[in-house]
This record gives structure tokens, sequence and C-alpha cells, in this order.
């Protein structure tokens, strides 16, 4: 198939040097095949709902001249099932030929490719039958349906104007989809088009409309809207339809459309006279029209259902998420265009792209895609329909998507169709683990694709992502929690987070780099939305985010109002518009920002232009708690449901910014930020209730942490307690005394105990020491067995004095810990392979799918022997360690070690093995769990003395994550 008429920017070199891109699927007959020549089929095996899970087997066999080869194959089969066609949660809409429409090449695209087909021929019938048939297979459960066409040949108007509209032909035709299983819903083209004397209409649109012909027969014509011939004519229509679907049981599945890609005032003016009519009858419809290159907010206020062309969606993200939050849907299409470094589905396009479409309507929040063209069977649509080749002659890919098999009545598919259905199922998987996991499921296709230019080009790294579903879908393991902590102090750190690709140039939109243990966007010209960088393949729901941020430089547009700060939730990681945007402007004001609505805003007290700042976002359920400046009380609270779960990134809007200390904490450490109660409390110089769970581990200006406050001169009881807000399993606590400078360790207790309850009536204590040393800088940790805890309570009963020599109990940070303990902790090893993915850090990153690019985990170099240490930051009590291999592929399990010893230390240098491991098999999906008795211990490491080989042939030790439990 020759591409034709289009400038691809990016687009695969055609297969053995040749000229052509193959797309067609045809049948599987004979063919000569050169030496040295990879001749591709296509292999499919359907599995039918209900199979068993299970591996099976088989064969394929390749007969030849040469002699049969036989193919061993395998499918394995998961509990998972997709619903069919017309039980969907996605809406495909591929607008095919049949009848009407533009009355002209989609009335000619079936007669002129097959033998006696005319309109309601028994051949027309027959290719109907095919068509519904293969949209079922293909999940395309929006039939495009002329329905005022369809009512022509059954249709009387008598010579007084007096209508018998007649649906057998309409119903006939609806029937056959409905019984292939691919009618969930109807979508009727646009009953508004374009004036044909553009000289004479200009702009304004004119009705589709049936009137009495010369003949005595109904006919289409064209005629001016909102006229009394036009307004008469619809309150005839309009009711009739209405009963009429009424006694089909169609009309919740009916969609109207008035306009395709308004462009004018003119067209909205025409459309709302039409939608006004139309609620009439239908009080509760379902509209819907695409929206082209322009703009044009208004046409969409008249329609429930709206569809952005992608640079549109993309060029004003702010308002089409606003509408759909407001309980419209979101659909998004393409056509000829975009053909720049975006997903569509043109011939001679990565085939991924065609597949990712769904994808990206899924993370946006969409509910369907349409497209114009399945089988509209024409070079160019106003130009040659007659004798032409569809296989051979050339052609885009966008006018259509299969192929006239003209000897069956039917169609063939092409690898184009096969690959976008492979993304409509994806969609259905994506959905179905979103109701259970929605982290897991945002975090699988953050790493297929970002937004509409960044994105996955490789077909295998998407199938392992179809793979990935599945997998979280079986799985008993809960959500994945993704802590991140940067200082930015090597350079290599820039590799964690993702700059948007701009979509005309496919050069990155803005410039981050690491410099000076900083992270630095200098450009204070960039865009408000395009100084944005994404953290790579990770997702949150509850999560507390902070960076240090100081602005360099503003741009002279807004001055000192222009801003830096942290994208929460957002949907596509590399954009502002949906999500909560949590900011500081230069002028001290911090604000909320959600699709364009200012949530919330409030001044920093005493903020001076490019000084340095905190800046703290805590997201739980529906509430937003920022923090800024020195102050660890919060800055603004909000409660707002639109966004639950989506990615973190830091942004800039017409400044030039530096960020430090980034760190992410998704209920890795569930105290943070959390509701405090104490006995008494010192609010000053720094110190308040918040202060011991603000995430400050240290003492500094304005964030103390926590003191009492009573009883100064007498030694006494003090206490302060934590709320988690829900019960949690936890095994450790942590407490972080003072640390400022001369003062290090005052006013931590003598003698106390930490008590846990889920009621906070029933208390059980977990921790009692007395004697306690004056302790330095870093966490006292206190382990003990994993119980539920809702309330963490440290109750002082002996008090140290502070430096006034008053009797205070006294802390920077309490945190607390449970489920996953080595879950972004430090790690060192042997040696460690940085690159592709890999890194030291990815072994406790608390991603357990290998994701090539993102994140894979943590590998050796090529070695006869490896081994890697995490540290728990503290003494910790577990039982068990989990290593999970690698998941990529066909490399799954590559690299496990076959013999190796776990092993223990409390200092890191004399260590106590707890596991031995000979001859390990190649592990699945799980991994390897290693039990033993409880063992407290502050350092764990795995230590192989023997390697199995990565898929190039070296000996590797590779785990994607290791969990200490």
């Amino acid at each position: 198939m020759h591409g034709d008429s289009i400038w691809l920017k990016e687009y695969e070199v055609p297969p053995a040097g040749g000229t052509s891109f193959y797309d067609a699927l045809v049948d599987n007959t004979p063919i000569s095949v050169d030496a040295n020549y990879a001749q591709a089929y296509h292999y499919s095996v359907h599995v039918p709902a209900g199979q068993p899970a299970g591996v099976y087997t088989g064969s394929v066999t390749v007969k030849s001249s040469g002699g049969d080869v036989i193919i061993p194959v395998s499918v394995r089969v998961y509990a998972v099932t997709v619903p069919p066609a017309n039980q969907s949660t996605f809406k495909q809409n591929n607008w095919f030929a049949s009848v009407g429409w533009d009355y002209k090449g989609a009335e000619l695209a079936i007669p002129e490719q097959y033998a006696d087909a005319a309109a309601y021929s028994p051949n027309w019938w027959k290719v109907i039958a095919s068509l519904a048939r293969n949209q079922a297979k293909h999940r395309n459960n929006v039939i495009y349906t002329d329905f005022q066409a369809l009512l022509i040949p059954n249709t009387t108007i008598d010579a007084a104007g007096n209508y018998s509209f007649g649906w057998a032909t309409f119903d006939r035709f609806v029937k056959l989809f409905e019984d292939a299983g691919a009618m969930q819903y109807i979508y009727t083209p646009t009953l508004l088009e374009p004036h044909p004397n553009k000289d004479v209409g200009g702009k304004r649109p004119q009705l589709e409309m049936l009137k009495r012909g010369p003949d005595g027969k109904p006919q289409k014509v064209l005629v001016d809207p909102n006229t009394p011939e036009t307004t008469a004519y619809l309150n005839k229509l309009f009711p009739a339809l209405k009963a009429h679907l009424d006694a089909k049981g169609w009309t919740d599945k009916f969609y109207m459309s008035a306009l395709d890609e308004p462009t004018e005032a003119a067209q909205v003016t025409a459309a709302t006279w039409f939608y006004d009519i139309y609620t009439t009858y239908f009080p509760d419809p379902l509209t819907n029209e695409a929206h082209g290159y322009t703009f044009l907010p208004g046409a969409a206020e008249n329609i429930t259902t709206f569809t952005p062309y992608t640079d549109n969606y993309e060029d004003h993200t702010g308002y089409w998420q606003d509408q759909r939050l407001k309980g419209k849907e979101l659909w998004l299409y393409v056509c000829i265009v975009p053909q720049d470094y975006q997903v569509n589905r043109l011939i001679g396009m990565h085939l991924a792209k065609s597949r990712l479409l769904p994808w990206l309507v899924w993370k946006i929040g969409g509910k369907g895609f349409q497209h114009w063209g399945w089988n509209y069977w024409a070079y160019k649509p106003d130009d040659i329909f007659r004798g032409y080749d569809t296989f051979d002659g050339p052609q885009t890919g966008d006018s259509y998507i299969v192929r006239p098999d003209k000897a069956r009545y039917d169609v063939y598919d092409s690898v184009r169709s096969e690959t976008q259905l492979d993304g409509v199922e994806d969609y259905e998987l994506l959905n179905q683990l979103a109701a259970d996991k929605p982290v897991t499921a945002r975090a699988i296709a953050d790493t297929v694709v970002t937004d509409i230019a960044t994105f996955e080009r490789s077909g295998q790294a998407v199938t392992e992502r179809h793979k990935q579903i599945l997998d979280a879908l079986v799985s008993a393991d809960a959500e994945p929690r993704f802590p991140y902590a940067d200082d930015f102090s090597d350079a290599s750190s820039a590799r964690n987070w993702l700059v948007p690709i701009n979509r005309a140039s496919g050069q990155q939109e803005s410039s981050w780099s690491v410099t000076g243990g900083e992270f630095v966007q200098p450009q204070v010209g960039a865009g408000w939305d395009k100084a944005v960088v994404n953290l790579k393949g990770r997702a949150y729901r509850d999560v507390a985010a902070s960076a240090d941020l100081r602005i360099t430089g503003v741009s002279n547009t807004g001055g000192q109002t222009n801003w830096a700060g942290l994208m929460v939730r957002n949907l596509s990681g590399t954009e502002m518009d949906t999500g909560y945007l949590v900011a500081q402007r230069n002028n001290g004001e911090v604000f909320i920002v959600r699709s364009e609505t200012t949530l919330a805003r409030a001044n920093v007290p005493g903020y001076v232009p490019g000084q340095g700042s905190r800046l703290r976002v805590v997201a739980r359920g529906d509430t937003i708690t920022v923090y800024a400046g020195a102050n660890a009380a919060p800055l603004l609270t909000v409660t707002d449901k639109a966004y639950q779960a989506g990615d973190i990134a830091l942004i800039t809007g017409g400044a030039a910014a530096r960020f430090d200390n980034v760190k992410i904490n998704p209920e890795t450490n569930p105290a943070e930020g959390r509701s405090i109660t104490a006995s008494s409390s010192y609010e000053g110089d720094g110190w308040s209730p918040h202060g011991a769970v603000d995430g400050e581990r240290g003492s500094v200006a304005g964030r103390m942490g926590w003191s009492s406050h009573a009883d100064l001169t007498t030694n006494h009881t003090e206490s302060i307690t934590v709320d988690l807000g829900s019960a949690k399993p936890i095994s450790r606590v942590d407490l972080y005394p003072r640390a400022d400078a001369g003062n290090v360790g005052r006013g931590f207790p003598v003698d106390f105990t930490i008590q846990v309850s889920t009621d906070r009536s029933n208390w059980t204590t977990v921790a009692t020491r007395t004697g306690f040393t004056t302790p330095g800088a870093g966490a006292q940790t206190f382990p003990f067995p994993t119980i539920d805890v809702r309330y963490v309570k440290v109750e002082g009963t002996k008090l140290n004095r502070d430096p006034n020599n008053h009797y205070r109990m006294q802390f920077a940070e309490i945190e607390v810990a449970g489920g996953n303990l080595a879950a972004g902790r430090a790690v060192t090893a042997s040696s460690s392979y940085e690159g592709d993915g890999w890194s030291r850090t990815a072994l406790t990153d608390g991603q357990t799918r290998s994701a090539q690019g993102y994140s894979m985990g943590w590998s050796s170099h090529g070695t006869s022997t490896a081994n890697a240490t995490v540290d728990l930051a503290g003494p910790t009590r577990f039982s068990s360690v989990v290593l999970r291999p690698r998941t990529d592929g066909e490399a799954l399990g590559a690299s496990f070690p076959v013999d190796y010893t776990l092993q223990v230390s409390d200092d890191n240098a004399t260590w106590t093995t707890v596991v031995t491991k000979t001859g390990q098999t190649r592990p699945g999906i799980t991994g390897e769990t290693l039990s033993f008795t409880p063992r407290t211990a502050r350092y764990v490491r795995i230590a192989a003395t023997k390697l199995s080989t990565d898929p190039v042939g070296d000996q590797r030790l590779q785990l994607a994550e290791l969990e200490v439990r």
C-alpha cells in the first residue's frame, strides 16, 4: 500500500528496503517467497468467554515445496473476561459507508466494489451483514446509521406535504448489527451540512430534509435552517423518531449529531435552533459532535458528548476537562491529521500508534473514540470512486481500515484494524484494573503513553504492558507505592524525570537539568504549560509531595505573578490542566488550580521575591492540604473529588526556577500530614503540633517540630498522639529528636512508652524505654510485631530538659512504617548497571513490573558473583523477604540468582545468614518469597554465588524489586 499526499514526520521504514507498506490481511493462499526474505503472517487465537485459565499448547504447520515445518505455539489464558462488544465501557465509532451520510462516496463505496450490490439489493444486504459481523469482532459498537436516509425507501410524502415515515429499512439495518452483537449505540450522521455554494451561503449550514421529488418519491434536499418550513419539518420528524425508538427500546442508545467540525458562530446558531427542537422530544438526549482545529466553546454547550480532535484537546485541555467534570462525556478523534509526532492510524506510522489511541482516551478520562473512515473506499473523499483499487491504489490510511473481499461479499481486515482492536481490549482491561487498583492501572499506562506526543513506539513494549495488566488483574498483591526522594546530588537522577515532546518538532518542550545539586529549569519564557517535568512511570493516590523551590527569574509577561510548583494527580504527567496545580508566585501567593479553576489562594507571610521556599502538598481522598514557607501549619485546604489518582510533576509558569529535596511519600510513612493531639503544645518559634508530622526530620527555622508546654519546672507526663486516619498494618515507629545546632537530642524523653490502638480506647504498649540516653541526630527506631494500628501515642513519664532548663517532650518528627519496609530505602551493591531503566535505587522504588526505559529494577554488571544491600535506616523487625524477578516479556525471570544467601546485620559489618538457596529455578511473575523466624536487624543483603544469564548471555544478578516484610 503506497502512502499518498501526506508528509509524515515520523514513520516506519517499509520492509526489505521497499516503498510499499503492507496493510491488508488477505487469504492464506500459497505464495512464492524469495530466498532470504521474511514473509509475515498474522496469527490469532480466539479464546471463548469462560475458557479455564492456564497455558495451552499447539502447533502451526508451514507447508512448502521444501518440506513442512512445524512451529510450536502456546497461549496463556488468564481468568479475565473482556465484555462483549455490545456491553463495552469503551465507545468506538468508526464511520462506515452504507447509504446517506454525504450521499456521494458513502453511497458509492459498496456498489463500486462488489458486483450487483446496488443499495438495498440482496448483495448489498449481504455486505451489510458482513460489516456487522466484522464490527462486532472488532468492537466497533457505535453503528454509524443515517436514519433519515434509511427512511427514504419506506416513507411517503403526499402533495400537501404530509409525511408518513416508514421505518422498515431502518429497522432491518439496525437489527443486523444488533443480532451480530455490534450494536450498543446508534450514531446518526450530521443533519446540518455546509452550504453547497460557499459564495452564496458562506459558512451558514443547511438542513438535510426529506421532500417530495418530481417523481413523487422522497428525496434529500438542503434547505436553510430556522425557517417556518424547516422548523415544522423537525417538529414532525423528531417526535416520529422518538416514538419509534421508544417502541424498539433504542432511545437511550441513539446519538444525534447536528454539526461536524463547526468553525463559525453561524453554525452554532443553527445547531442551537436544531437542538432546542430536538430536546423538546428527547429531554435526556445523547448528542455528539466532532470539534476540529477551531475551538468553539459555545458549540459544545449544546451537546452531551464532545469529541475534540487531539490537537484541539491538547490546546484547550482545561476547558474540555471542565466539561467532563460537569458530567459530559469526552471522546477523541483523529483523521488525516495529525501527521506529526502524535498517535494516529495512518499507513506508514508505527503500529503502536493505532493501538495507543484507546489508551490515550483512557488516560484523559474519556469514554470513546471516533474516526471518519472505516470503509470509505475512494482515492480521495472528493475524487476517484469508480474502479479504485483499495489494495494497491495510493492511500494514506485515512479513509478506510478494511478492504472489500469481493468474492464473499465480506471484508478483509488489516494489521491496523487488528492493532486497534488490541487497543480497545486494553481499554476494557485498564478499566477493570482501575476499579480495584487505580494506581496500578495508571502506572502501567504511564509507561506506555504520557500525552499525545510522548508515548511508546515499540509494539513489543505495548504488548508487554498488556500482559502486565493481566498479571495485575489476577494478582492478589496490594496496590504498589512509589516512594521517591532526591536531593539531586547525582546528575544521573535526571533520567527519572520525563520532559514532554513537542508534537510538531519532536523535540523536548523545555530544558531541565541537574546543576549544582539542584534540578533547574532556566527558561523564563517557557510556556505556561510547557515547562513541566514528570516523574516517570509512577502514579499516586493518597500522597504527600514536597520540594524546596526558588524562583530565579520571571518573564516580562506576568512579572512577579509568575510561579513554580507541583502537579499532583494529573492524568497526563506533562500537562497542567488535569489534576491539581499547586504553586507559589514570586509575589508570595500560593494557589491551587484545577482545570483552569482556582480553588484556593493565600499569601506566604514574609515572602521576599526570589527567596527559597518549601512547598508541600498532602492529598488524601477528597482533601488537598498545602503547606508553604517556614510554617508547619496548613496554608490552604480544599475539598474536591475531581481527581483521585494520577501523576506527580514539577512545573513552572513564566518563571525560571531551581528545585531541590523532592520527596514523595505515598503512605509509606502514613503519619505524615495526619491529625495530631497532644497533652500540651508550645506554638511559636517554629514549634507546633503539625511540626511532628510535617515531613521535616531535622529542626530548621520555622519547622522545628513539636514541643510540649506545661509544668515547665516540674518533671511530669506528656503525650502526643497521631491519628493515621484508618487502621493500617504497622511494625515500626521512628522518633526523630530535635536536631538544631547545640541542642541535638534535647527534649527527648528519658522514660516513655509507645502505645497503639484501633479505637483510641484500648491501647497496646509496643515499646517501653527507661533511662533512655540523650540521642544524637537521626531516627530512634522502635520495631515490634506487625499489628493493625490507627492511633500511635508516645507518652513520656520522665522528661528531659530543653536549652532553657524547662521540662519538655520534643520531637522533630514522628514516622511509622509497615507493609514493605524496604520501600524507598537506600541500596548499596557490589556493582550496578545504570541505564535503560536499571539502577541501584530501582531495587526499592516500589515498581515490581519491569518497564524498559522507566524502571527495570537493579542489575549487576556482568560478573560471576554479586550482592545488594538494603539499609532499613534503623532496627526493624521482619520475617520475610520477597525477590521480584525482571518481568519484561520473554525475559521474565532472567538473571535470577541460582545459588544465594539472604543475610541480615545490625551494623553492615557482621552478617547472619537466615536463608540459603541452591539450584534456584527461573521464577514466574510472583518471584520468590523467603520466610524465616522473625528477626530484628537494620541491613538486609542478598549475596549470589552462582548467577544465571540475561537475554544476551551475560551473567548478572537482576531483580525488579526487593521487599522486606
